[in-house]
């Protein structure tokens, strides 16, 4: 159970440090790799097809400009990342061994770079500041939906992990999956706890059952969790509630469980996961 190659996302924006922060952290004690990608929009490009389009030109200046601004949010990037591998005590640029950090650069749109790099990445990090703009939440909707990487929203410092962690289990495949991804991460957790709406728990279609759960965990070395139930018209709240009465700095949940349909009508436990900005550490897989 290890993280061997990790990507972790970089706007040049809030955000960045929490995520490069915490990737280079998980590289250090895994002996892992960190490739950043920049997922900033390519303004040149797009406002040089926007002239052509509407048949005007822009300048050799208004160009530079926007060259010189992306420029800037590379290096910016850079930057953070840099500080990010010092501190973590990780090779900072390219080359063979590890751990390392190492930054990608910005020749493709970010979907088509996020197609490419997380084919084989074990572990996807963005930072909370990356979900409140657009590009960035596009990103991270693309990252779970299409991609099906599991991705870890970066809320705490790195020293967070190493406290207590709660699996929302429901025994849905989205679940699976992110109890699956998180092994190396519940590794790290003084405690496990597994947290339950009895509301939300469809027992036809799944098998929420804990004690399948604790089974798998103990055959990965994990160890057991222990159950806390919870009741609650709205599913999610109840579920982050349980998890921090229990102080768990991380919480494991399958996102998007239910139809798209269902969940634009009444909502999600996963849009809840998502809003509550200042909660545990957020691993997610769909």
């Amino acid at each position: 159970m290890s993280l061997k190659h990790m990507i972790a996302i970089a706007a040049g924006e809030d955000g960045d440090g929490q995520a490069l922060g915490l990737a280079s952290s998980l590289a250090s004690q895994h002996d892992g790799v960190v490739e950043v990608l920049p997922i900033y929009p390519d303004s040149a490009a797009d406002m040089i097809a926007l002239g052509m389009t509407l048949g005007a030109t822009m300048s050799p200046e208004a160009v530079e400009d926007l060259a010189a601004a992306e420029r800037g949010l590379q290096a910016r990037i850079e930057e953070t990342a840099r500080s990010a591998a010092n501190q973590a005590d990780v090779v900072f640029g390219p080359g063979e061994g590890a751990p390392r950090m190492s930054v990608l650069g910005r020749g493709l749109r970010p979907a088509r770079a996020l197609n490419r790099h997380t084919t084989l990445a074990d572990l996807v990090v963005f930072g909370q500041g990356h979900l409140d703009s657009g590009l960035g939440g596009d990103v991270f909707a693309q990252c779970l939906l299409s991609n099906r990487a599991p991705v870890l929203v970066a809320r705490h410092d790195a020293d967070s992990l190493s406290g207590p962690a709660a699996i929302a289990w429901d025994g849905s495949p989205q679940a699976g999956r992110a109890v699956k991804a998180a092994l190396p991460l519940l590794a790290m957790a003084s405690e496990i706890h597994v947290v339950q709406c009895v509301n939300g728990l469809d027992r036809d279609a799944t098998d929420p059952d804990i004690d399948s759960l604790n089974a798998y965990l103990k055959l990965h070395g994990v160890g057991e969790g222990a159950s806390v139930l919870v009741e609650g018209e709205d599913e999610g709240a109840a579920l982050v509630a349980a998890a921090q009465g229990k102080s768990a700095t991380l919480l494991v949940a399958g996102a998007w469980g239910h139809s798209r349909l269902r969940q634009a009508i009444f909502g999600g436990a996963t849009r809840a996961f998502l809003r509550c900005k200042t909660g545990p550490n957020l691993l997610l897989t769909h």
